[in-house]
């Protein structure tokens, strides 16, 4: 059973009229403070179940001075400090939800050429946790022994991630044990995890990648866990949900039957590898399949050391691969439930669009009073 469902939050939203948004910086309602008079004229929020960072645009309107053709930089410098924590919440009427949290990366001051209906604004670029972890680079060896709890070492040692928000976390953290955690139990010797050379950000990356796992931030939440590990679907939508327009499509360029990752142990003169076959799933008749069955991809990793890190590198590969099957580009009425790294459900629109799919890929769009939410997912499956 699916999380939400269209039609409850069709009236939790009152038909979806009314879209509004609310923007905190450093714990201030930026448009809450009437005196001021600001106002959002137009916000673009992106979350991605990938590895690069979230990040969010929004334009202020109303810091200008027409008089004296300044901005009133004393009125409203809380809001624009560069760094500053920022948390966006998206609805309708009086009912709102979280859709990203991040800090103050850019700040531009705009006077446009004097042009109807364009005003001087402040335009603000924030970006989530991932943009303030690719500056630094270390060489050292971590306390933990496994790469789940070196995750969690880095990240516990971000300023940022661990400052406080009205008394609670900023950032709450979803680590899942790696699989190095148990394997890695009952050995004797030294097996603290070293950095060597890399940023926060390219740690976890090669983490990620070395067990098939994400790396991604919705909200308040970081997610470091198994690749696409909750398969609920977030919700199921139809034509009637407040489709504006879609793109699915099916490619068979580039999907293989196995992937297999190989290394030589030098000091052995032993094969290391393992091999994972493709879990795609095709239903579009049975020509695509010959043409399939046959190829396989090989992986040279000098960086495997066992059967059981190959296999994990192969899991990873594979699955990259199986995904590039089917796609989803799409565009509905603005719904704030609807977030990066989940799956979705299309039904209704007849064989092959409706599928599950992963979505890597949420905006959420506020232009003036038009809120629209554009989605790119992916899949395995050709269709139910």
């Amino acid at each position: 059973m699916a999380d939400f469902d269209f039609g409850d939050l069709k009236k939790v939203y009152e038909d979806f009229q009314f879209p509004v948004i609310q923007v905190e910086i450093s714990g201030k309602d930026v448009t809450g403070d009437k005196e001021k008079s600001l106002f959002i004229t137009r916000a673009e929020i992106e979350q991605t179940s990938g590895f690069e960072a979230g990040i969010a645009t929004f334009s202020l309107v109303g810091a200008y001075d027409q008089d004296n053709r300044t901005f009133k930089i004393k009125d409203y410098e809380d809001f624009i400090y560069p760094g500053s924590p920022v948390i966006i919440y998206l609805g309708y009427a009086k009912q709102l939800r979280e859709v990203f949290r991040g800090f103050i990366a850019r700040v531009h001051f705009i006077i446009p050429r004097i042009i109807v209906d364009q005003v001087p604004s402040i335009e603000i670029t924030a970006m989530d946790a991932k943009g303030l972890m690719m500056a630094n680079r270390h060489s050292k060896k971590l306390k933990a022994t496994c790469y789940s709890d070196a995750v969690k070492e880095v990240l516990k040692g971000n300023a940022f991630l661990t400052q406080k928000n009205n008394g609670k976390d900023f950032t709450t953290l979803n680590i899942s044990d790696t699989p190095d955690k148990q394997e890695n139990q009952g050995k004797t010797g030294d097996f603290r995890v070293e950095m060597v050379e890399e940023s926060d950000y390219e740690f976890i990356v090669k983490a990620a990648k070395k067990f098939n796992f994400e790396f991604f931030i919705v909200g308040e939440t970081l997610y470091f866990i198994e690749a696409k590990k909750n398969k609920t679907p977030l919700m199921t939508l139809t034509p009637f949900s407040g489709m504006q327009s879609m793109d699915v499509g099916y490619d068979i360029s580039g999907l293989v039957n196995s992937v297999e990752v190989r290394n030589i142990n030098m000091e052995e003169g032993a094969y290391v590898g393992n091999k994972k076959k493709a879990q795609t799933k095709l239903a579009l008749g049975n020509k695509a399949k010959p043409l399939i069955e046959k190829q396989s991809f090989v992986y040279l990793d000098p960086s495997v050391k066992s059967k059981q890190e190959a296999e994990h590198r192969a899991s990873y590969l594979m699955e990259s691969i199986d995904y590039r099957l089917g796609s989803v580009s799409a565009e509905f009425i603005g719904i704030p439930e609807l977030t990066a790294g989940r799956f979705l459900t299309l039904d209704g629109f007849g064989k092959p669009l409706n599928n599950d799919f992963y979505l890597t890929r949420v905006r959420h769009i506020l232009d003036g009073q038009s809120y629209r939410t554009e989605i790119e997912g992916s899949t395995n499956t050709t269709g139910k």
